[in-house]
């Protein structure tokens, strides 16, 4: 894979108070990585360290291979990003205020912003004044302002901070359109949980200025998981475990748990099926993310 962003040893201070610690990750193309951790954790800085926004740091930061100080502004095209208030022009229409940063990105194709407006649900709204927009409307229009290029990177802050759960799940599949077909690479920050998880490759837990941790959400084919079997035959189940070797748990009088990969899985079930030991459900048993965010950090994540 092709790596778009690496973060090497970044700290950051204001006068005597250290708000980033030795910041270390990299970012591949076309991935989506999470940022989380309560207020105050660094997030919102070091994305404004990546974007330019904030010069003065110590550490490096590369996109592309090429140290960001080093940037001609010609190359800011590499980063696209809404953090906080999207910077609109709130007397142009939206399609205006596409039309007039479409110039400053050097992109000319129409038929590319029709496509961001359409699936970032705009449509209706983008021959309007951006003044009359809703807090939704201008989150996506910035989002298309950000993407107007389609930039090897895409920073977003908290994008669906408020927002209806309908805009959140369109958001949601623009970005991962980008990532999948344009091979976009985006971190992400944002305190709902439940959609980090299911956007997301990886999570990267920050508190107090330091990266304490960093998960895959994807499980690969050859990571050890646990699976459980729901089952009327449990006492089948254990004869069939035991002759395989496998090692198992019961829980309740209906469930057992074993721990395989994916692959070794699949096999599981073909046997129990060629046997004719019958399962009502099987599934992976899996820690949330905010189980996994109250074990890391502790505490509530607005703290």
């Amino acid at each position: 894979m092709n790596n778009i962003l690496k973060i090497k040893n970044v700290t950051k201070k204001y006068g005597t108070r250290t708000v980033l610690s030795n910041i270390n990750f990299t970012m591949n193309e076309g991935e989506i990585i999470g940022l989380v951790g309560p207020n105050g954790a660094g997030k919102t800085t070091i994305m404004k360290i990546i974007t330019g926004l904030t010069t003065k740091y110590d550490g490096e930061v590369f996109i592309q291979d090429e140290n960001i100080m080093s940037m001609k502004k010609s190359k800011t095209k590499k980063v696209g990003c809404v953090i906080e208030t999207p910077g609109l022009y709130p007397n142009l229409t939206g399609y205006e205020n596409l039309e007039f940063f479409s110039q400053i990105s050097g992109v000319k194709n129409n038929d590319e912003i029709s496509t961001i407006v359409k699936m970032l649900g705009l449509e209706d709204a983008i021959n309007k004044k951006v003044k009359t927009y809703s807090l939704g409307m201008r989150q996506r229009l910035g989002i298309a302002q950000a993407v107007l290029s389609y930039p090897p990177l895409l920073i977003l802050d908290e994008p669906t901070n408020g927002l209806d759960p309908n805009v959140i799940i369109e958001i949601r599949k623009f970005i991962k359109y980008i990532s999948e077909k344009k091979k976009t690479t985006v971190l992400i920050s944002s305190h709902i949980l439940s959609e980090i998880e299911m956007l997301c490759d990886r999570v990267i837990f920050m508190q107090k200025g330091e990266v304490i941790r960093c998960e895959d959400l994807k499980n690969k084919g050859d990571e050890i998981a646990t699976t459980v079997f729901e089952t009327k035959n449990i006492e089948e189940f254990k004869r069939f475990f035991k002759e395989k070797n496998i090692e198992f748990s019961t829980e309740d009088v209906d469930k057992v748990k074993i721990q395989k990969n994916k692959i070794e899985i699949q096999q599981i079930i073909k046997e129990l099926i060629n046997d004719e030991i019958l399962f009502t459900s099987v599934y992976e048993e899996k820690e949330s993310l905010e189980e996994k965010f109250m074990k890391t950090v502790g505490g509530d994540i607005n703290v």
